[in-house]
């Protein structure tokens, strides 16, 4: 069988790994316009519990020092979508990387993919029994994050990584929680609720993988 699954975020990556875990021998491939898996935008990587319980260690290529234990309440998001994409490809998935589609879906059900873009597989074809792709975000709710490398603050909505720092998120029409403003990075994210998003989406990406 061959899967096709629009995307590298964090949902397509667990949704991968996933549908591996019930058929290794499923032909994969993520597609996606962006140069790379991870390391490029940050995203809310607040956790509730610890990480191993949503994301085996198994899926995991290497986290250096975003490895989490069981007292850290975030995780650098960027790097953990990396080291998902770079353990997809020891299990043998293909990613298809500033690359965009086109499809074709037959009267039996199959789909032609054709690449086009910067990628390598551009100008080729794929035949697929089935094409995964994510639902829209349809939130309308803008929040903006930062990380430091202070104490927390205190707020609901931040977290301690296992490097040491802060990643701390607020809504969009008020003011950032730290008066001083010493901020290491800043961050954009539009959705419900920072605190739940990694482990909501790592519950969908399970989801999808049932469609396959």
């Amino acid at each position: 069988m061959t899967v096709a699954i629009v995307g590298i975020e964090l949902s397509q990556l667990v949704c991968a790994h996933t549908i591996l875990d019930i058929n290794p021998d499923v032909e994969l491939h993520l597609i996606s316009e962006r140069a790379e898996a991870g390391l490029i935008g940050e995203l809310p990587g607040l956790i509730s519990q610890p990480l191993s319980n949503n994301i085996p260690n198994e899926w995991l290529g290497d986290l250096g020092s975003q490895i989490p234990t069981t007292s850290n309440t975030a995780v650098r998001r960027s790097w953990l979508e990396k080291a998902l994409a770079t353990k997809l490809v020891e299990r043998g998935a293909n990613l298809h990387l500033r690359t965009t589609i086109n499809q074709n879906k037959s009267k039996s059900g199959e789909t032609t993919i054709t690449f086009a873009g910067a990628g390598y597989s551009s100008g080729s074809t794929l035949l697929v029994e089935k094409v995964i792709t994510k639902p829209e975000n349809t939130s309308s709710n803008h929040w903006r994050g930062g990380v430091h490398n202070e104490e927390l603050t205190g707020s609901n909505y931040e977290g301690h990584r296992p490097d040491g720092l802060v990643e701390i998120w607020w809504p969009n029409q008020q003011e950032p929680p730290r008066s001083e403003g010493k901020w290491l990075q800043l961050m954009d994210w539009t959705g419900e609720d920072p605190l739940l998003s990694l482990e909501q989406e790592v519950e969908l990406g399970r989801s999808l993988a049932s469609t396959a």
